[in-house]
């Protein structure tokens, strides 16, 4: 038996649980402040003689109709098929409040290492090459494309968890917001108002704290790639390369920027970010400008395939015919039909 996996798992559980009770909680608690079914004095819960009097309802539907455990059994999981929604409705929400931090690839962090690495290996095997020394050239490529797969899957429970806890935290800020507006504007929220603030304040500080954590996770992942990479390039530089080759891959090695491990978008849903949205837009408006210039330059035609009143109808020449002469000078430019010109 995996005691380590079945520990592993019995965590991952307990967290799976912990993050819905305290989304739905903190839900609860607020919304129990604008019904009358709840009471605030009484925490996250409703009144206890509501408790009761629904528990005794249902107590006596299930003496009159003989209804068995299950039905406890499945009010327990509407509960927490309850609780779970909810989580996702604030996820989801979270996701497409900006702002939204958008990791820098991992190949993108290193073209300007393989980049020039994989020129100097081009210029060190000459001109004459093998099929055998550019299959070997292809499959170090495909090793370091593997270590950057690799890699990602290193640091993805960290980054997704600290990127979950963000969009919530975005979720509660605009939730908090709008609960404690609506509780100004109407006056009808029976709570302390003083805790809508606290949950704003908890809510910005931990989106401040997870932005951080977001950033940091995606620094490191980089440079774990970039130092993996560096030592796949100049190990591989001393089996196949000569000596001045050799000192030149190390040179390229050295990082020639500073990279922004992420950076800050704003989301859309299908277009993923607002720029790639604005450029799809623009692009959309420049090919409809594109065709309504052409359908505006192509002449129309009646049913018998003769041009319109509108277009002018070409005529043959009624002065006398001059004989045909091949010197330049008799040949004119102007002479010749001009088109118009394609912008």
């Amino acid at each position: 038996m995996d005691v380590e996996g079945l520990l592993q798992g019995v965590i991952r559980f307990s967290n799976f649980m912990t993050a819905r009770l305290i989304v739905s909680g903190v839900f609860f608690y607020v919304m129990a402040g604008f019904t009358e079914i709840g009471s605030t004095a009484e925490g996250i819960l409703p009144d206890v003689e509501l408790v009761n009097n629904v528990i005794a309802n249902y107590q006596n539907i299930f003496d009159i109709l003989g209804v068995s455990e299950f039905a406890l059994l499945l009010i327990l999981f509407l509960f927490l098929t309850a609780i779970h929604i909810i989580y996702l409705v604030f996820e989801r929400l979270g996701s497409y409040i900006p702002p939204a931090i958008v990791p820098l690839p991992g190949w993108q962090a290193i073209d300007d290492l393989t980049g020039s690495t994989f020129d100097i290996l081009r210029e060190a095997r000459g001109e004459e090459h093998t099929d055998e020394e550019n299959q070997r050239l292809y499959e170090f490529r495909s090793k370091l494309e593997h270590l950057d797969a690799e890699n990602e899957m290193e640091h993805s429970d960290e980054i997704s968890a600290v990127s979950t806890a963000f969009r919530i935290a975005k979720a509660f800020v605009l939730f908090s917001v709008a609960a404690w507006l609506y509780a100004l504007a109407f006056g009808t929220y029976t709570g302390d108002k003083t805790i809508l603030l606290a949950i704003l304040s908890l809510s910005l500080l931990a989106a401040l704290y997870c932005s951080f954590a977001i950033y940091r996770s995606h620094y490191s992942r980089i440079e774990d790639l970039r130092a993996d990479v560096i030592h796949q390039l100049t190990g591989f530089a001393a089996i196949w390369l000569p000596p001045d080759h050799q000192k030149r891959v190390l040179a390229a090695c050295v990082p020639s920027r500073d990279l922004r491990p992420a950076s800050l978008e704003v989301m859309v849903p299908v277009y993923g970010t607002l720029d790639a949205m604005i450029y799809d837009i623009h692009k959309w408006r420049r090919k409809r400008r594109m065709l309504r210039v052409l359908r505006a330059r192509k002449p129309t035609r009646n049913r018998t395939g003769a041009p319109s009143s509108g277009t002018a109808r070409l005529s043959p020449p009624t002065g006398p015919s001059r004989p045909m002469c091949w010197s330049k000078a008799a040949r004119s430019p102007r002479s010749a039909r001009t088109f118009p010109a394609t912008r």
